[in-house]
């Protein structure tokens, strides 16, 4: 927006332009569904623009409603901190940051200096009106759900991030638009300027679900080379080209043509997930994925390696080691594996989730479909 010629014009001009990629610190780990506007923040750093991936330490704060039948918690600036921490060291395998790469900046920079009277400037911008005509507020509205004032200043705050910046053009979601164009219309009521934006699309399942935190089908950045490439595997068939288009650099008119020809789906979502995990790791880790989920599922082997957890020995109950060994997210996901048969002790599938085991060296434990642990006594 406002229109391919106009974009196109800025991108042939020769003139170095400033982009940015905002994104809130809402949790800890980023995943699959971050990384699509952040590899076309990438390429725009490549050409030797200037790139911006923009923390939202003060919106995080606030809570995007985006997509939100209910109101975001807000979170504390220690939370914000927390989420930020890691941030870095996970896009570190795809993102050059600082001299010659891409450059973080903060939002609470100038978010935090704002007076009541200067809120108060900025929110003539806009009428209510603008606000309402949301699809997730209109909903509420129609289902008598509370919307929140602060909620509708989250696109104003949003909007200010391009003026503070001075930005000539916003990279974003598809889900983000509107939050990106309030940003637009600030612009041109306070510098005069047209900021361009290019929404890439979402990596969603197939009721239309965005692929992420809150719906727990998304491989995170922090995931292994082996999970990573055991989630992608385990995406429905119409993920295929969807995710070689918005994730990879291969040809998708090959791609097609093969899909045409009557391949084998599971061939190419190997390729798929041999991609991404060599964009994430390597091509040597990539492969070695391969090799071990083709072991584990395949020929229904243990993989040849597998993380090795320090534990005492002894008596303990089988769900106080899996939740203290974070070998799963909390004790009622714990339960509710070992109820639904998800987790074997050395091939033995133990539903009781009250049960005891004898911890001994060499054990090896089988957490889901995927996860695979052996224990070394402490």
């Amino acid at each position: 927006m406002p229109t391919k010629d106009f974009v196109k014009k800025q991108l042939m001009s020769g003139k170095k332009l400033k982009m940015y990629l905002g994104i809130d610190p809402t949790g800890p780990v980023l995943h699959l569904g971050h990384l699509i506007p952040i590899l076309k923040l990438k390429e725009f750093a490549e050409l030797g623009h200037e790139a911006i991936l923009l923390m939202g330490d003060f919106t995080g704060m606030i809570g995007d409603p985006t997509d939100k039948s209910a109101t975001r918690k807000q979170l504390t600036a220690k939370e914000v901190k927390q989420n930020l921490s890691g941030y870095k060291k996970q896009l570190a395998p795809v993102l050059k940051f600082g001299w010659g790469g891409v450059k973080v900046k903060f939002n609470s920079q100038w978010l935090s200096k704002l007076t009541f009277e200067d809120v108060v400037k900025l929110a003539a911008n806009f009428t209510v009106q603008q606000m309402l005509a949301r699809d997730m507020f209109d909903k509420r509205m129609k289902e008598g759900k509370p919307i929140h004032l602060h909620e509708f200043l989250y696109p104003l705050m949003q909007g200010y991030d391009c003026v503070a910046m001075d930005v000539d053009g916003e990279l974003g979601g598809n889900d983000q638009l509107f939050n990106i164009l309030a940003g637009r219309d600030l612009m041109k009521a306070m510098k005069n300027k047209e900021k361009f934006v290019i929404g890439v699309k979402l990596l969603v399942d197939a009721s239309g679900a965005k692929m992420g935190k809150t719906e727990g089908n998304m491989a995170a950045l922090t995931d292994s080379a082996n999970d990573k490439f055991g989630k992608v595997m385990s995406w429905p068939d119409g993920l295929i080209l969807p995710g070689f288009e918005i994730l990879t650099k291969v040809d998708l008119k090959e791609i097609k043509k093969r899909m045409d020809a009557g391949e084998n789906p599971r061939n190419l979502k190997m390729e798929l997930a041999l991609e991404i995990v060599k964009l994430l790791h390597s091509e040597k880790e990539a492969k070695k994925a391969q090799e071990n989920f083709v072991k584990v599922f395949s020929e229904k082997e243990k993989p040849a390696e597998m993380e090795t957890i320090k534990v005492a020995a002894g008596n303990q109950k089988l769900l106080d080691l899996l939740s203290n060994n974070k070998l799963v997210a909390s004790k009622a996901e714990a339960r509710r594996l070992m109820e639904q048969g998800g987790v074997k002790v050395d091939d033995e599938v133990i539903k009781n989730w009250q049960a005891e085991i004898e911890v001994k060296g060499g054990m090896v434990i089988q957490v889901g479909k995927r996860k695979f642990v052996k224990i070394e006594i402490e």
